[in-house]
């Protein structure tokens, strides 16, 4: 057992006890010490305290179905450039949570403060000196909650890398809800599209029938899964339909996104049940939360984002994810808040040409996003004397400036990298 002192806002010093089960030597990726065990309230985390420490912190949002290990390929990218690293669940499971009454989504808010400040007192207790430095980084769930933390707690973080994450509960939700709706109707015709498509990628529907023709409902349901219009709270918009060329993922991610309905929708919705008893994966689809209770509307809205960016970001994001438009979505949000110059300097936004909801081309990068973030905020800390802006490309992917991004929401434009 051990007791650190934490302090979640500056000038308090509250007793944290942690409860140790591992404090062992580690030699894979790279020498370390590896402390794992449980901080307040049943949050697990995991801490890797490498031997040739570069003086900085890396602290990690797990992915929506993940746990404190289920850290991917950030883990070894991070530690094999010296970060001392740190990992939770949160304090809540995908699995267990419908079933939980104290386990909540937005507990992970209070859980990732936690545990960067407990870090911080144990790589300081560790080396001898605080980390000069402490990121924020995550996929997916974490690639949300780097982009909310950085919002609401820009003092605990210098800057963050934030992977194919979504914007708000309603967004994400309600969209997989929309897609699995129109899917069962334009099933029955997938492989004519996406044999259309991969002959003409800039096939229209609307335009260029098929052949057969799509009948009038699938071509309505086709529609429905390429534009679904989203609001986060303040009222403004944006697009989360899918985009076109991802088609060929369509079928295979049927499943998972039925099996996270089926999961937490106890705990999005308690009120949704339409026939009453278990609820099938029939029903599912047929949720629509701008439609739920007001007071179900109020929780998942807890998890909205602002747009009010402080420290330098990079999205980097698929553009066959099945939430592409989120990552285009927060772009336009940001600048809505800070103009499309303001906003160059704290988000940089690049979308890899087919890649879905994460995958190799990403993690090939994670190293690379994080010499960029390094760079980045020494340029901005040092008001350009030291280091420099994000790169134009990164990894072949070209950068979005934040002016494009601003037109083509007004033209109801994808952006110019989808294939």
């Amino acid at each position: 057992m051990a007791v650190w002192p934490l302090c979640l806002l500056a000038g308090c010093a509250v007793a944290v006890t942690s409860h140790n089960d591992i404090d062992e030597r580690q030699n894979a990726p790279v020498p370390h010490r590896y402390v794992h065990g449980v901080i307040p309230d049943d949050a697990r985390f995991q801490l890797a305290l490498p031997d040739a420490w570069n003086g900085k912190l890396a602290i990690f949002s797990r992915g929506f179905s993940g746990t404190e290990l289920t850290t991917g390929a950030f883990k070894p990218a991070a530690l094999a450039k010296g970060y001392a690293f740190a990992a939770s669940d949160e304090g809540w499971s995908r699995l267990t949570i419908a079933r939980e009454p104290e386990d909540s989504y937005y507990e992970s808010r209070q859980r990732l403060r936690e545990l960067t400040v407990y870090a911080r007192q144990v790589v300081t207790a560790h080396y001898g000196r605080p980390p000069s430095r402490t990121l924020i980084m995550g996929g997916s769930n974490g690639g949300h909650h780097t982009k909310w933390l950085l919002e609401s707690c820009p003092e605990l973080y210098d800057g963050g890398i934030a992977g194919y994450g979504f914007n708000s509960q309603v967004s994400q939700w309600g969209s997989i809800a929309t897609v699995l709706k129109h899917y069962s109707v334009i099933a029955p015709r997938l492989d004519d599209i996406i044999a259309r498509r991969r002959v003409e990628p800039a096939w229209e529907p609307d335009r260029e029938p098929l052949e057969p023709p799509l009948a009038a409902a699938e071509l309505e349901s086709l529609r429905r899964i390429y534009s679904i219009p989203a609001t986060l709270g303040g009222g403004f918009g944006y697009d989360v339909g899918r985009w076109p060329g991802s088609e060929t993922r369509w079928k295979a991610e049927r499943n998972a996104l039925i099996g996270y309905l089926h999961d937490s929708m106890p705990r999005f919705d308690p009120t949704f049940n339409p026939d009453g008893g278990d609820l099938t994966d029939e029903e599912l689809p047929q949720w629509d939360p701008n439609r739920s209770p007001v007071s179900v509307q109020r929780e998942l809205r807890k998890l909205d984002l602002t747009g009010k960016l402080t420290r330098p970001l990079i999205v980097i994001h698929g553009t066959h994810d099945v939430i592409p438009g989120e990552a285009a979505g927060y772009q336009s949000l940001v600048t809505r808040h800070l103009g499309p110059a303001r906003t160059d300097r704290v988000l940089a936004v690049y979308f890899i040409p087919g890649m879905g909801h994460g995958g190799p081309e990403f993690d090939a990068l994670i190293g690379d996003q994080l010499d960029a973030l390094e760079s980045w905020i020494e340029f901005n800390q040092s008001r350009g004397a030291r280091g420099s802006p994000p790169p134009s490309t990164l990894g072949g992917y070209r950068r979005e400036p934040a002016r494009a991004a601003a037109a083509r929401r007004d033209r109801n434009l994808r952006p110019s990298s989808t294939p």
